[in-house]
């Protein structure tokens, strides 16, 4: 047997040194192999949530993660202690749902922009919610705010966990992907979830007590499989995630509309800022490029690093 011997099995949380591993239908608690903690990876945590591994069980109820298969895609951090690594907050996923709320907290527009960002050099697909739209004073409203979205052909949903209006879409969506939901707190996150597949709660803090190990763990990020099939994870709503090692003359071509404008800007190296003869400044004053789009990019372009 070689090197790569154990049971296939997805790591659904991981805490400092194990990590909970659903496998064949059970859930086991698992501890790393030592070789793995040593190995150099670029990231600060050598497993993620979503790792595929290959465990073996101690004959004590839990198990020893062998391996860890290799990734498909990441969706990572940079780490706070150490410039040139990563962390890696949730691995081989395909999607990315942005969840907003209408109202309570306020549609935040600019975060968008900078996961639909952080979607895009990552290769995830992103899908744009926005929940709570039974507080919206109209639909027409709700609309033409994201409009410049849908426009760029965004898939965008809108929901309300209270009334059920657009939960079947969202199922729809989720159905057969692996999903990372991301957001800032109290945008319903949780909520609409648990109108996806009812029964269904994130846990945000220890994880219950397990076949009778009585172990806890304690995670900022869970995987969920739903029963029509694909998975669902939530993350903490960090806004920089997508932003790191970014610089601001790589910001436009983030923007599709802006990037199409710059061709006719006077200077190959225009910022679209402040420069004479920039055809995106012209364009966002005639209203053909979307000011709060437009206002979006400004404020994340003086924010990046030169």
């Amino acid at each position: 047997m070689d090197d790569r011997q154990g049971r296939r099995g997805i790591v659904v949380e991981v805490s400092t040194g194990s990590c909970r591993v659903e496998v064949e239908g059970r859930s086991l608690i698992c501890r790393l192999r030592g070789s793995l903690i040593a190995r150099e990876t670029g990231y600060t945590n050598v497993i993620a949530v979503g790792d595929e591994v290959l465990v073996s069980e101690d004959g004590a109820g839990q198990g020893i993660v062998e391996t860890v298969l290799p990734r498909r895609s990441i969706l990572a951090r940079p780490d706070v202690f150490h410039d040139h690594l990563q962390q890696v907050i949730v691995a081989n996923i395909d999607q990315l749902l942005i969840v907003a709320a209408w109202r309570e907290p306020h549609i935040w527009l600019e975060l968008i922009d900078r996961y639909l960002i952080a979607a895009e050099r990552f290769s995830l697909r992103p899908v744009i919610c926005v929940n709570k739209i039974d507080l919206a004073e109209d639909a027409a409203s709700c609309r033409t705010t994201l409009q410049p979205y849908l426009d760029l052909g965004c898939q965008v949903i809108f929901t309300s966990a209270l009334t059920g209006q657009g939960v079947d879409r969202l199922r729809a969506a989720l159905r057969k992907h692996t999903s990372v939901l991301v957001g800032l707190s109290g945008v319903g996150k949780s909520s609409l979830l648990a109108a996806v597949q009812p029964g269904l709660h994130l846990r945000t803090g220890e994880v219950s007590e397990h076949g009778g190990q009585g172990q806890h763990i304690t995670t900022q990020v869970t995987l969920y499989r739903l029963e029509m099939g694909g998975f669902v994870a939530d993350a903490p709503g960090i806004r920089e995630f997508g932003l790191s090692g970014l610089r601001q003359a790589e910001l436009a071509r983030f923007y599709p509309e802006i990037n199409a404008l710059s061709a006719k800007c006077r200077f190959s190296n225009c910022a679209h800022i402040h420069e004479p003869g920039c055809e995106v400044q012209v364009a966002a004053q005639q209203g053909r490029l979307s000011a709060a789009r437009y206002h979006n990019y400004q404020k994340i372009y003086h924010s990046l690093p030169a």
